[in-house]
């Protein structure tokens, strides 16, 4: 093939992924044709094959794009030093565009056409109204008691390993799927342990969804308690739900209804969840009703957390909160806190209504999402 007609079928690559990233399809095109249709055979034959290596694809992806980026540039600084410098240079970065241009487009069919899917809310019956000041501090000490009750029987339960997958979850999550409109149940992809194991280790990440080969990776750090609500977050992305509120909203619904380890988990998570949307003072008068058991727990996870690296965590968390953005969460992190919006909003957790104190009231403003 002539070099000026490889460089133009690399061009119009670029200018399709451009395309692709400032003129995303619509919500509901994207719902009919790729979250309902295409979106679910990817998922069940991508976990699949990647289910059958025992190392994660996204690691020896990740290697392998890396790799071919050096050798574009090793031999395109070697082709400058012997002719044609200018020429040489632009071959190499109309060769690295085409590569970025092929993995972003992967990304995009593999996965990241899930951004563009409608709201959660939107196919649900959701009522904004129902969030208020309250109606959060009622979440969380609803939250607090229920840590509180079930801590026992999940800790008797026992935690799954880091590797496991429960068959609970699998069928509390089907469950959840189907009644969310999902036309076939989420092939569950055996949770892995990854190179960048140190990276999440020095940045605070508890897993992350494998986008090339659709695979979930976990932080070998986490606690017990920590462990399946984790796992149903990441199984919920799995499932499609890319806005990281959709995931913790599916995942904490199907580790509710698995069993006593894993709803015991569910709840100490929204404990940590809700109570981080109140303001100070009401903190400290919400979480006194926390039990000791919940308490070692939640300073089981403060110990595992020392190991943050502080400039990691930040260039890791501001490069996530860049790429959420990009795909279309305005709210980029701060997304994380919206499940506590959704589960009010729907009702999903039908929890009691309570009033606070008069003199408490005015500390009970929860914090900007």
């Amino acid at each position: 093939m002539r070099p000026s007609v490889r460089t133009a079928m690399q061009l119009a690559l670029v200018v399709v992924a451009a395309a692709a990233a400032f003129l995303p399809p619509g919500p509901l095109a994207v719902e009919r044709l790729y979250a309902k249709w295409l979106y679910p055979i990817l998922q069940a034959n991508l976990t699949s094959l990647s289910n059958r290596s025992p190392i994660a694809l996204f690691d020896v992806a990740i290697v392998v794009f890396i790799l071919i980026a050096i050798g574009i540039w090793t031999w395109s600084i070697r082709m400058a030093r012997q002719r044609q410098v200018i020429r040489s240079l632009w071959r190499g970065l109309v060769a690295t565009l085409t590569l970025l241009a092929v993995v972003y487009l992967w990304f995009l069919a593999s996965w990241g056409l899930n951004y563009a899917r409608p709201p959660l809310e939107t196919t649900m019956k959701y009522d904004a109204s129902r969030i208020t000041p309250e109606a959060v501090r009622a979440l969380a000490e609803y939250s607090i008691d229920r840590a509180n009750e079930t801590h026992a029987a999940g800790h008797a339960a026992g935690f799954p390993a880091i590797d496991a997958s429960p068959q609970a979850l699998i069928v509390a999550l089907h469950q959840v799927e189907k009644e969310l409109g999902r036309p076939r149940p989420t092939v569950i992809a055996t949770p892995k342990w990854s190179v960048f194991s140190p990276f999440y280790r020095a940045s605070g990440v508890s897993g992350q969804l494998g986008p090339f080969f659709l695979e979930t990776l976990l932080n070998p750090d986490l606690t017990g308690p920590e462990r399946p609500a984790v796992l149903a977050h990441e199984w919920a992305h799995l499932s499609g739900y890319a806005p990281e509120s959709d995931a913790s909203f599916v995942g904490l619904l199907a580790a509710l209804r698995a069993g006593p380890a894993a709803e015991y988990s569910a709840w100490l998570d929204l404990v940590s969840e809700s109570v981080n949307q109140l303001q100070p003072v009401t903190q400290r008068l919400v979480l006194q009703k926390l039990a000791q058991g919940p308490r070692d727990d939640q300073a089981a996870i403060r110990e595992r957390l020392k190991a943050l690296v502080r400039p990691v965590e930040q260039v890791a968390w501001s490069s996530y909160d860049r790429m959420l953005k990009s795909q279309g969460v305005e709210e980029g992190i701060k997304s994380y806190s919206r499940v506590i919006q959704l589960l009010i909003g729907t009702d999903a957790l039908q929890v009691p209504s309570t009033k606070p104190a008069s003199a408490e009231a005015s500390a009970d403003t929860p914090k900007s999402p």
